[in-house]
């Protein structure tokens, strides 16, 4: 994946921090640093949209909701807890 790369070495740092990044844990120092690699080299920024998306899709279709019953059984007990503590 070096093929696009000024230094062969910044494509597998690059990959090697892609999760950190895409979870916003890269030091401020370092985030300006992958973000241009990732925007100058096509595998790597190709690598990381495809993985932004597939981040997208988990969330989007693998969210579970709690039953209806359970939310009102939920939101009556924290109606009765307010009303006595008041």
């Amino acid at each position: 994946m070096s093929g696009d790369c000024a230094e062969p070495g910044d494509c597998q740092e690059a990959l090697d921090k892609l999760q950190e990044y895409l979870d916003g844990e890269v030091p401020e120092t370092r985030l300006g640093e992958i973000r241009d690699h990732l925007s100058a080299c096509y595998p790597c920024g190709d690598r990381a949209s495809f993985e932004e998306q597939l981040r997208a899709i988990v969330r989007r279709e693998c969210a579970d909701r709690a039953p209806e019953a359970l939310i009102e059984r939920i939101r009556i007990r924290l109606a009765d807890g307010a009303a006595t503590a008041s």
